[in-house]
């Protein structure tokens, strides 16, 4: 499985997840979450647009 194929899966499973609870993620959340399972941003990079999401929420 190519690891866009991969990446796609493990969304709609945390997406699945989440519904069940009653939650979303917003577009930029996904894009978000995307780029770290890609590797196209460090883990800090990944925890402070986190952060920042989380407080303008």
């Amino acid at each position: 499985m190519k690891m866009n194929q991969k990446v796609e899966q493990i969304l709609s499973e945390v997406k699945a997840s989440l519904s069940f609870e009653g939650l979303q993620i917003t577009e930029e959340e996904e894009k978000l979450i995307k780029a770290a399972l890609m590797g196209d941003i460090s883990r800090s990079a990944f925890l402070k647009k986190a952060r920042e999401l989380a407080e303008n929420q």
